[in-house]
């Protein structure tokens, strides 16, 4: 009985902390609004249909996510084995986004072949936003992220799956604000992407001031 507690207790504590990290990833250290990351790719998003916007969510979601963990490994085994190997005049962070671009590939080889599974309707359009979401500074910002913090392979898959929450709300929401700014009342002038980055930056600075610059767990 004493070890069926302590590993409900064990596994109780792993999901609290697994959700802590992905609810600080999706409001807190949101990738757009704590760190812009992900910004260019937002405003061409927020015009979208919503359709034309899930089909860029869930591979990006699958790619953040599956991600984190080799983020992890290339943190915590490859850089370390690197030091050992690499000559003195080149430094360990001019291989850092190499690396990272390389667990975003292979994130990416792992989400196609999921997408298999997934009806030919669902898959094909998801396929097509595919490396669109790889390549997004948003996802290797995540991993830098991870890493500066030293988190764990949980802390990080739940950071990872957070962020890529985070950055699809704040697509509908400044959609949303963008349709209610698409009225009489604005000046012609601030229509459209001016009133999207004011809309984003008052945002951020909201979060700003909730939060302060960092948020320490």
């Amino acid at each position: 009985m004493p070890n069926v507690s302590l590993d409900l207790s064990s596994v109780g504590y792993g999901v609290l902390q697994f959700l802590s990290y992905m609810v600080l990833a999706v409001f807190a250290e949101n990738v757009i609004l704590s760190r812009a990351l992900g910004v260019t790719r937002l405003l061409k998003l927020v015009p979208d249909y919503k359709a034309q916007i899930w089909n860029f969510a869930l591979p990006l979601i699958l790619v953040m996510t599956l991600s984190a963990p080799f983020g992890w490994l290339a943190h915590n085994v490859i850089f370390i084995w690197l030091r050992g190997v690499l000559p003195a005049w080149m430094p360990l962070s001019a291989l850092r986004p190499l690396v990272y671009l390389t667990c975003g590939v292979a994130a990416m080889g792992i989400t196609w072949l999921l997408f298999l599974l997934l009806p030919k309707k669902i898959a094909e359009p998801c396929r097509e936003q595919l490396s669109l979401a790889t390549c997004s500074t948003g996802v290797l910002g995540t991993l830098l992220i991870c890493a500066n913090q030293n988190y764990t392979m949980l802390q990080c898959i739940a950071f990872g799956l957070g962020s890529a929450l985070g950055y699809i709300f704040i697509v509908f929401i400044v959609r949303e604000g963008r349709r209610r700014l698409n009225n009489k009342a604005v000046p012609a002038i601030f229509k459209g992407l001016p009133s999207s980055l004011i809309y984003v930056g008052i945002l951020s600075l909201a979060i700003y001031a909730l939060v302060g610059h960092a948020v320490v767990l």
